[in-house]
């Protein structure tokens, strides 16, 4: 698969509200803790986010809420060079919220999606989606993914899903790539071994099945066969994002070795997880992914 020459994120864009706690509080116990953050979140928005960063010409659709929030979270896009023209808002509903409870161990999340799910796909340009174009979304809504995949592979552009919607059965032949994390994927198919999970979905030959394995590090599965690459050792602060940090990594060297993505996508999530929050501005472009060299491409007219 080419390097894109511009990428366009589907999905959620949130607020969060992150306590760093050790553990989780008890029955009525007020658990204290120091330096709660307030950030931007939501999947898609943090791969939108880091491929901004790294040079691409960048795309965000989604939804917020008319209020503060929304301005927020769509100005902090804009910041970084997203393109945020296509992102809907709703008086309907607030823009999503995610409360991280996070810690060194693991973290704890508790959402309310609100605005997200009033993102009306059939508003989105059909031109956006021409060959060059490299379509990622991160949405548990099959309404919203599975449109927008559609029309993307038939007007020729290349795709990606965070599996949120669970083993694509049924719309594998709209995706090219599809990331999911060794748990999740013991949890539909019975196994976390890539190379047996790619052959129980009965994936089409285009498809490439990415695995991120906690500490052991990722792995890829396609037609060509099984690439697996070691992680780092991490200092681990808050685990938030990490998996939106590789899948923007990953995507970011697409045209290279299957290795090359993979090591770039760790390097960027180990860089992510080592800091507070979603979105560390304490990861300087320079450092992004040393693997692979930044990209620097104009915005396509959509």
């Amino acid at each position: 698969m080419r390097q894109p020459e511009r990428f366009v994120c589907v999905g959620s864009l949130n607020v969060d509200i992150t306590f760093p706690v050790e553990r989780l509080p008890e029955e009525h116990e007020k658990l204290r803790c120091d330096g709660a953050l307030i950030s931007q979140g939501g999947s898609a928005a943090n791969t939108a986010h880091w491929l901004a960063r790294l040079g691409h010409a960048t795309v965000m659709l989604g939804c917020v809420g008319d209020d503060a929030f929304g301005s927020v979270a769509v100005a902090a896009l804009a910041a970084v060079g997203v393109d945020t023209r296509h992102i809907q808002r709703t008086t309907q509903a607030a823009t999503g919220l995610a409360a991280v409870f996070a810690g060194p161990a693991g973290k704890r999340m508790v959402t309310s999606g609100g605005a997200n799910a009033c993102f009306d796909p059939g508003q989105a340009p059909a031109e956006l989606f021409s060959p060059g174009t490299h379509l990622h979304v991160a949405t548990p809504l099959a309404g919203i993914a599975h449109p927008l995949l559609r029309l993307a592979k038939s007007r020729g552009a290349t795709t990606s899903c965070d599996l949120d919607l669970g083993p694509p059965t049924d719309w594998l032949p709209w995706l090219d790539i599809g990331f999911v994390n060794h748990t999740e994927l013991a949890r539909w198919l019975g196994t976390d071994d890539p190379e047996q999970a790619w052959n129980r979905l009965q994936a089409p030959a285009n498809f490439s099945l990415v695995v991120t394995l906690g500490a052991h590090g990722a792995a890829a599965w396609n037609r060509d066969g099984g690439t697996a690459v070691p992680a780092a050792a991490v200092d681990v602060v808050d685990r938030t994002g990490g998996g939106d940090a590789f899948d923007a990594g990953y995507l970011h060297a697409l045209g290279r070795s299957e290795a090359e993505r993979l090591r770039c996508g760790l390097d960027l999530a180990a860089q992510v997880i080592a800091r507070r929050g979603a979105r560390p501005e304490a990861v300087e472009p320079a450092c992004l992914c040393p693997s692979a060299q930044p990209h620097r491409h104009a915005m396509p007219a959509p």
